[in-house]
This record gives C-alpha cells, sequence and structure tokens, in this order.
C-alpha cells in the first residue's frame, strides 16, 4: 500500500496513468462510437445526397410545369384566341382566316425551341379546334375529350398516358374563359414527349445504376426509364410507405441486394418522384475507407504510444533531477550546477543552462535591480526640486518685500492705488512662492495664488476678460501642488497671445468633479501649436516612462522649448506625487485657442502631506 502511494506521487506514474486513462482508454471507447456513427452517418450522407438529386429533379419539374403554365396564361386573353371561341361551324372563311393566323402567330411561337412539346391544340365548345397534330376533334383517335377537362377549381389538370407512333405523350389541359364573361369557352391542349422531361431527369441520377421513376395519384406509373413500365401499377412497397406522404426515404431488399428508396410528392402535378439506388454502389466506397482508416489509426497509435513512452521517461528522468537541484538551492546553496549532457541542444539543455545561470546571477540581479529603481527615483525628485529651488533662490525675499513695501507707501501718500493694489499682489505672490516646493496644498490656495496673478495682469490688460467657471466650495477638497497652475496660466500670455502678437482677450478656468477627481480646464482664445507638436506632446503625457527626451522642439529656439518644459514639469510633478491617471492633457490646439485639461485627486477631510 505504501508503495503505491510513492509510485503514484512521481511523474512517471502519474504520466502512465494518465496516458491509460485520458488517452488509451476513451480512445478505445471514442473508436467504438465512431466506427457505429460513422456507419451511420455514411448512410445518413447516403440518403441526404439522395434526397437532394431527387428534390433537384423535383424542382425542376415543379419549375418546367410552373413555366409552362405561366407562358400559356397570356394566351388565354390573346384576341385570336378570343375570336375564335366565338366563331361557329357555319363561318367557314373566318375559321380558315383565324385557324391560319393562330396556327401562325400563336402554336408556331409556343412550339419554336421547345422539342418535348409534341403538340398545342385549342378546342372551342362549339366544336372548332386548331391544332398542329389534328383538324378535326376525330383527329385525336381514342382519347376520351370529356375526360380532359379539369375539375372543379382547377384551371389546369395533368391526363393519363397515350402513346403516338410508339412514343408515351402526356397531355396537358387548361381552360380557356371569356375575357369579359369569365365563362368558360374551350380548352388547350399541351401534348409532352415523355422521353424528353425522362432523359433529362436522368442526367440528374444518383448513381450508373439507379433509376428515377414518377407515379401519379392513381398509382400508375408515369414515367419510368423502361417504357414497357408507363402505365403499370406502382409496386408493392410503394402502396405501403410511400403513397400519402410527401416525402421520405427507406431500404428495400429485392432480387438485386438492397435498395435505398427516396420519394418526393409534387403539390402542383401531384405526381411523387421516386429514386431507387443499390445501396452498396452508395456506400461501398465508404465503408472500405472507413476500414483503412480505422486501421491505420491503430498502427500510428501503437508507434506513437512506443516513442511517446521513451520521451516520457527521458523527460521525467530529467525533470526528477531538476528538481532535486532546485531544492538544494532553494535551502541556500548557490554552488549547484546542473550537468548538461554534449550535444543537447533541446529545451532541457537550454533549460539545464538557464538554471545554471539563474544560481549565477539572481541575488546579484535582485540587489541591482533594486537599487537602480532607488537611484533613478531619487534622481528624478532631486532634479526636479533643484530646478524649483533654483528658481526661487533667485530671488531675495526680504529685499523684495521692502522695495514692495516702501513702493506701496509712496502709492498710498499719491493716492495711486491702482500701483498700491499691484505692490500688494506682487508681496503676495512673492511669499507664496519661497515656500517648500513639492508641498501638498488643497487646491483652493493654489487658484487664490492664480487669482492673486490674474489681478495684476488685469492692471496691464484693462480688457481682459477672466472667467472662472468652477464652485470656490469644491477647491478646499481637491489635492494639489504648489506652482503647478501659475506656470500654466503664465504660458496662455507668453505663447497664446504675446509669441503670436495678439492682445490677451480672454482666459476661463472651469472645474468640475469626475469620477476619477477633478477636472480643471483652462482656455484662451489666442494663437494654438500645431497638431503635430500637441500629438507629440500628449503622446508623452501619457508615457509612463521619462519621455522628456521625446518632446518636440528640438530644433526650435530656447524659448519655443521652454513652454513645452515648463508643461512637462508640471506634469511630472503631479505624475511623481500622485501617480497615474494625474496629470495633464491637451484637449484641443487651433489658431482660435487652447484648452488645457489637468486631473488632480479628491481627498474628502484629508490629510494634504499624506
Amino acid at each position: 500500500m505504501h508503495l503505491f502511494k510513492f509510485r503514484v506521487k512521481t511523474i512517471r506514474v502519474k504520466l502512465v496513468l494518465l496516458f491509460f486513462i485520458f488517452f488509451l482508454l476513451p480512445f478505445m471507447l471514442f473508436g467504438y462510437i465512431w466506427y457505429h456513427r460513422s456507419t451511420q452517418l455514411i448512410e445518413e450522407n447516403a440518403i441526404a445526397s439522395a434526397r437532394k438529386s431527387i428534390q433537384q429533379a423535383n424542382g425542376y419539374l415543379n419549375y418546367y410545369f410552373g413555366e409552362l403554365e405561366r407562358t400559356t396564361f397570356p394566351l388565354i386573353a390573346h384576341p385570336l384566341i378570343q375570336d375564335f371561341m366565338k366563331i361557329t361551324t357555319n363561318d367557314v372563311y373566318e375559321r380558315l382566316s383565324l385557324t391560319q393566323q393562330i396556327q401562325n402567330q400563336i402554336i408556331n411561337q409556343v412550339l419554336y425551341g421547345k422539342k418535348e412539346v409534341y403538340g398545342l391544340s385549342i378546342i372551342s365548345d362549339k366544336g372548332m379546334i386548331v391544332s398542329n397534330i389534328a383538324d378535326t376533334l376525330e383527329g385525336f383517335g381514342n382519347r376520351d375529350m370529356s375526360q380532359l377537362e379539369p375539375t372543379g377549381q382547377q384551371n389546369i389538370k395533368f391526363n393519363r398516358i397515350h402513346w403516338e407512333n410508339g412514343m408515351p405523350i402526356m397531355s396537358i389541359s387548361r381552360r380557356f374563359t371569356d375575357a369579359h364573361t369569365y365563362e368558360i369557352k374551350g380548352l388547350m391542349l399541351i401534348d409532352l414527349r415523355l422521353n424528353e422531361i425522362s432523359a433529362f431527369i436522368n442526367k440528374l441520377g444518383l448513381s450508373e445504376t439507379g433509376i428515377t421513376w414518377i407515379a401519379n395519384k392513381e398509382g400508375e406509373v408515369v414515367l419510368h426509364p423502361a417504357h414497357n413500365q408507363i402505365g403499370k401499377a406502382v409496386p408493392e412497397w410503394y402502396d405501403e410507405n410511400v403513397r400519402k406522404k410527401e416525402q421520405g426515404s427507406l431500404i428495400v431488399n429485392d432480387s438485386g441486394g438492397q435498395k435505398l428508396i427516396v420519394f418526393e410528392h409534387s403539390p402542383l402535378t401531384d405526381w411523387t418522384l421516386v429514386s431507387e439506388v443499390p445501396l452498396q454502389e452508395l456506400t461501398g466506397d465508404l465503408f472500405a475507407l472507413r476500414n483503412l482508416t480505422v486501421i491505420i489509426l491503430i498502427a500510428v497509435t501503437l508507434v506513437s504510444l512506443f516513442f511517446i513512452g521513451g520521451f516520457a521517461l527521458n523527460l521525467t528522468n530529467s525533470v526528477s533531477n531538476l528538481k532535486r537541484l532546485m531544492k538544494r538551492t532553494g535551502s541556500g546553496d548557490m554552488s549547484v550546477r546542473a550537468h548538461v549532457p554534449p550535444g543537447n541542444h533541446d529545451e532541457l539543455g537550454e533549460l539545464y543552462e538557464s538554471f545554471n545561470q539563474m544560481v549565477e546571477k539572481l541575488q546579484r540581479s535582485i540587489d541591482e535591480i533594486h537599487a537602480s529603481e532607488l537611484r533613478e527615483k531619487e534622481l528624478t525628485i532631486k532634479q526636479r526640486e533643484t530646478m524649483l529651488k533654483s528658481m526661487q533662490a533667485q530671488i531675495n525675499p526680504h529685499f523684495l518685500y521692502n522695495t514692495l513695501e516702501v513702493i506701496n507707501s509712496y502709492a498710498i501718500l499719491e493716492n495711486v492705488m491702482p500701483i498700491s493694489r499691484m505692490a500688494i499682489s506682487l508681496a503676495s505672490l512673492f511669499r507664496y512662492s519661497i515656500t517648500s516646493g513639492d508641498a501638498k496644498i488643497s487646491l483652493h490656495d493654489e487658484m487664490q495664488n492664480v487669482q492673486t496673478y490674474l489681478d495684476i495682469q488685469k492692471e496691464r490688460f484693462e480688457h481682459l476678460i477672466v472667467d472662472m467657471q468652477f464652485s470656490w466650495s469644491d477647491l478646499p477638497q481637491v489635492q494639489a501642488l504648489r506652482l503647478i497652475l501659475q506656470p500654466l496660466v503664465e504660458n496662455v500670455f507668453r505663447h497664446a497671445y504675446e509669441k503670436h502678437e495678439l492682445y490677451p482677450e480672454f482666459i476661463a478656468l472651469a472645474g468640475e468633479r469626475t469620477l476619477i477627481g477633478y477636472r480643471l480646464v483652462i482656455m484662451d482664445k489666442g494663437g494654438g501649436m500645431d497638431s503635430a507638436v500637441m500629438d507629440k506632446l500628449n503622446q508623452a503625457f501619457r508615457s509612463e516612462e521619462d519621455a522628456e527626451s521625446q518632446l518636440p522642439g528640438n530644433d526650435w529656439n530656447e524659448e519655443k522649448r521652454w513652454g513645452h518644459i515648463g508643461l512637462w514639469n508640471v506634469h511630472q510633478r503631479l505624475r511623481l506625487s500622485f501617480g497615474a491617471p494625474y496629470g495633464l492633457t491637451i484637449l484641443n490646439s487651433t489658431d482660435k485657442g487652447t484648452s488645457l485639461e489637468i486631473h488632480l485627486p479628491i481627498i474628502d477631510g484629508g490629510n494634504w502631506d499624506a
């Protein structure tokens, strides 16, 4: 019992069990089911093929007789036919004239190109007749004319077969009615050579030895390749299995062996089309192919079992050896090495070599990667801080405060209040800018600083319109960084207006809450940037890596490139502090203005230094 449990735990035993349980056993079961199912499918396919052919033949007959009915329908209202129905036996001259015209203009035209049509006759209710095969009713021989007329509501009737000069002929009769009174005035007889129709149907046959024949509703054979069978009664199996059914198939036994019988009834002609094909002829080759396939499949399985078994044994030995080496490595022994057999260049050999390289470089690679990532992040942060501190250090705050205070005092004494307001606003800007660079603050504080900056600009440009489209009550919950909005607003005046020599007339800031935070849009009506530049900037903004080298403007002057670096610095500060998806996006930029979007996080009542 313990030995059995030990073997089940090994890969080798599991492979053997899996092979027998999930391959050999299902294969045997599948082979058994497939053998019987294939036999059934072969017979079903043979029946389906036969049914398709019989439907094609029946479709041809329905189409032919339907087309014949449609082509003869206009003849009912033909003026010559209508005049012919009205004449009597006393109108000799008019009869001869109409007969000649109908013969030339109607009958010959119908017969032209239709070699299967033996004759066309038109008979009035007054005994007048025009035909290409008889001049009088007596010329129709022993046919009972009273039996030719359609009964009930039918306008067309398929009559029994009669023989003309040793040739089977079928007559189709159709009523003629008066175009005004709709009373029945005569009859049209179309005599068809069944030899021509039979020849076409046999071309659609299922096999070389199969036959197709037709029976009417009275149980008589209407059409048969053997003319001596025409007019005879149908076989016994027909009455038992075919009569009163629309379609179907069956297999019958006779002296020649089993035959596949497929039949289909036509509502148009009230005939049943029957096809007889020797079953062996349809399925013999398929059964031989099935048996050959079984033999080949068994042979391939045995050969595959031999080679797969040898390969599985080699594979399990190699995996077991690698497992032992990995256990030693996991215990801390980095001196282990896998022995690669000479000339072994397959996946196992590559796996052994990769294992050896992994043991040698694993610890060193992990340390190097961690150290490299930390250095890169620290370097990026320090670069941004150094740049900001360098800009801030250019201004001596105490000297500026004292100077601005003196200017403010003189302005008040001289009652020049615009200068006083500008001095106070400028002092507020300087005081705000010397605080710690990347300290997290609320958007409310940052927006107040921008408001101060815009107040100064409005003193410069008296016609400047500043549109604030947001709720100040939302801003305390929005997290921001110090000095991220002022560079963006300053870019509007420098690059949207001054660069294009335009008067600053409009700037708007619109904000709203979104599903991911707070969305702020800065809009102007100045000159925009090229679409290619906008696309490159947006591509850099979407990048997860430092894409400063990809910024447009490497071949531009320093002033143009500085505007792009300013946008990039703001975006990087936001991305480093808050992560994706926060940062900048240029929505549009044309000669009619630019819209710049900023996404910021929302912390309801949160800690800004978190």
